[in-house]
């Protein structure tokens, strides 16, 4: 049997004690111009990892663009 670990979400959440939906309101509010501004911001001003920073930013972009 093939069974899955934990998704990047639950990992963020368990890493932070902030939901990806969280991540994305406060990425939104402080309305940045790209998203190389958003993963500096959350590297430099939130300690995440760059991966972590740029799954977030990548999310926000897109709900951004949906809106």
């Amino acid at each position: 049997m093939d069974e899955k670990g934990p998704s990047i979400v639950e990992i963020l959440y368990k890493n932070t004690g902030m939901q990806l939906e969280d991540w994305i309101s406060m990425i939104k509010v402080l309305n940045f111009d790209n998203q190389d501004e958003m993963v500096k911001f959350l590297t430099e001003h939130e300690g995440l990892t760059n991966k972590t920073a740029r799954f977030i930013a990548f999310k926000a972009m897109r709900s951004i663009k949906t809106k």
